[in-house]
């Protein structure tokens, strides 16, 4: 089965892809924009000259996807350092050495599984490949990057029984020779799309595509102990997508496909370079499931993700205010809260619509409540 319009870049490819970012003028442009907002305005060619040199000097020279993940690392580590307050991890016992299907909560489009990647690369591990929506590849440099860095699209939105069977049928056949034939593990997301509410919460959907290669050769319970799963929880401080989320993505339908491609890589380059305070992530113990019900495994799945969940300040901070306004919610700490921070918080949403702001702070006290519940 031919996968070149799902795949990542094989080695082949990286340096001819390199090739065509050097060249793509858009590319700069944009990152001039994002890294230098102030600058670019000021002296625009200046500053993609510049980028471009240092892009040019730090990857023209990679000619394998680990060569080129290898001269990405220290932009990702940069990245950590100027928009967290730190990136903390446990479970690393749990990171394995065998081809794993690792299944995590989703906040962000791109950062939730290059954080994993990140620690595997920081502990001479390999690195995994990447389950993303095809919303975000347009052919350009941004799908350019991600299937560079070991990315493989999941189709949305597909119209009819036939194709959804054809589409899903193939990417799990790719998942399934990725994990046993290349011995290459997998991120995967617990659900389509993006946690937007803050509810982490896995679809059934998710497992029986990755069932689908092997539903007629082997049972369920079968399929469950030849493969390895191991959830993945991770966190985020402050949401620098939290006031977008909350709004919601009703004015798509009245922007053309070229705007809401631009609003998607805008939405990309904002969870890299905005605030996000601390951002812990939990390798879960591995699945250990004996039975055959799909659905039984979907919420255990669901409940160590949940169980897991690093809670911050933010979520006391978003709870006290909602009891404060009258909402029926008092299990926040309030030794937990610091003055400073809760002021710092709740001034992000001055000035916006007061249903949004209310959405926000639910937002930021669903895993609170989600965590109660599944440890409960």
């Amino acid at each position: 089965m031919d996968f070149r319009d799902i795949s990542p870049y094989t080695d082949q490819e990286v340096s001819d892809q390199i090739d065509n970012l050097v060249n793509n003028k858009l590319f700069f442009k944009k990152l001039a924009q994002f890294l230098f907002p102030f600058s670019s305005k000021a002296f625009p060619r200046l500053i993609e000259i510049y980028i471009r040199r240092k892009f040019k000097t730090s990857f023209q020279s990679a000619n394998s996807v680990k060569e080129f993940q290898s001269s990405l690392a220290p932009y990702v580590k940069s990245m950590i350092s100027h928009t967290t307050d730190g990136f903390t991890f446990s479970g690393e016992e749990n990171l394995s050495s065998v081809p794993t299907i690792y299944i995590g909560n989703h906040r962000d489009i791109a950062l939730d599984a290059a954080f994993l990647n990140f620690l595997l690369y920081e502990q001479n591990k390999k690195t995994l490949r990447i389950a993303i929506g095809d919303n975000l590849l347009d052919g350009s440099f941004a799908e350019t990057l991600l299937r560079l860095n070991k990315s493989f699209v999941v189709h949305r939105d597909i119209h009819g029984i036939k194709e959804t069977l054809k589409r899903l049928t193939k990417l799990s056949t790719y998942i399934d020779q990725s994990l046993f034939i290349e011995n290459e593990s997998i991120w995967i997301a617990q659900k389509e799309g993006r946690a937007n509410d803050g509810n982490d919460f896995s679809d059934v959907a998710v497992l029986k595509m990755l069932y689908l290669r092997k539903r007629k050769e082997l049972s369920f319970s079968e399929w469950v102990k030849k493969i390895n799963i191991i959830p993945v929880s991770i966190s985020y401080e402050y949401d620098p997508l939290d006031v977008i989320k909350a709004r919601g993505w009703d004015h798509h339908e009245k922007m053309s496909l070229e705007e809401i491609n631009e609003s998607d890589l805008h939405e990309l380059a904002t969870g890299l370079f905005g605030d996000k305070g601390r951002v812990h992530l939990h390798i879960c113990d591995p699945i250990d499931y004996q039975g055959d019900d799909i659905e039984e495994l979907s919420n255990m799945i669901e409940q160590k993700i949940l169980s897991n969940y690093k809670l911050w300040p933010t979520s006391h901070i978003a709870g006290k205010e909602l009891t404060r306004e009258g909402y029926d919610f008092n299990f926040f700490d309030e030794n937990l809260i610091d003055s400073n921070q809760e002021t710092k918080f709740l001034n992000r949403f001055n000035g916006i619509e007061e249903h949004i702001r209310r959405e926000c702070l639910e937002t930021y006290v669903r895993p609170m409540v989600n965590k109660k519940k599944a440890r409960s």
